[in-house]
């Protein structure tokens, strides 16, 4: 079960709004959603985790954009 706080779960409501609507959105906060939402049951956190979420973001956004 993933539990947010307040504030996270206005972030994910407000990005996945805009995408949905096409609109535009801060990369910071897909970025921050995709730790919010990964698995909780890690053992082992890796230091390039923000870089490897930074970069998938990334990926994702070039995506919805040429789709």
């Amino acid at each position: 079960m993933i539990v947010l706080t307040d504030q996270q779960a206005i972030v994910i409501h407000r990005l996945l709004t805009c995408i949905l609507l096409n609109e535009t959105y801060r990369i910071a906060d897909v970025e921050d959603a995709i730790l919010w939402l990964s698995s909780e049951n890690r053992q082992i956190l890796c230091p390039f985790d923000a870089l490897w979420s930074k970069n998938l973001a990334q990926e994702i956004v070039r995506e919805l954009r040429q789709g």
